[in-house]
Order: structure tokens, then sequence, then C-alpha cells
């Protein structure tokens, strides 16, 4: 979505780039210039495509998003309490 453009601010953009591409194909009168719009519109809609990427490669890396793997120790109190729900589990299954 466009930088500081509200949904149906997005909404109204893409309804006018619309009715241009509409447009200029109702103007074409072979069929040379209606694949000359074509390949215009693909050539915009693909540099605003890497415009975008590129702005979203530049915000760098966003270490509050990254989730790291962070290997700890288990505390001996945690490990009593797991082998007495074991104990538990194993009691009242059998």
């Amino acid at each position: 979505m466009a930088t500081g453009l509200s949904v149906e601010g997005y909404a109204e953009a893409e309804k006018t780039e619309v009715g241009k591409l509409i447009n200029a194909l109702d103007t074409a009168k072979t069929k040379e210039e209606a694949e000359a719009v074509i390949t215009e519109h693909s050539a915009n809609v693909e540099a605003k495509v890497a415009a975008t990427d590129a702005e979203v490669k530049s915000r760098g890396n966003q270490p509050f998003l990254v989730q790291q793997f962070k290997k700890q120790r288990i505390t001996t109190d945690v490990k009593l309490e797991i082998q007495r729900a074991e104990k538990a589990v194993n009691i009242a299954c059998e």
C-alpha cells in the first residue's frame, strides 16, 4: 500500500490508475498500440514493486522482530517438578 494513504485513498488511486489504463487501451487503434500500452503499464507496475521492495530492504534488520533460539539450562527444581509430574501421570494411568 502506498505510504500515507488510507484504504479509501488507496482504492481511489487504484480506480484512477485503472481508468487511465482503460482509456489508453480504448484509444489504441492497432494491436501494436495496445501492446505498447500494456507493456508500458507492466513496466510501471514492475517499477512500483521494485521501489516497494527496495524500501522494505532499506529498513534493515529490525531486531525486535527477529526470533533467536536461546539455549537455557533447566534448573534442578524444574527437573524435580517434571519428574514428579511424570510419576503422577504413571500412577494415574496404572
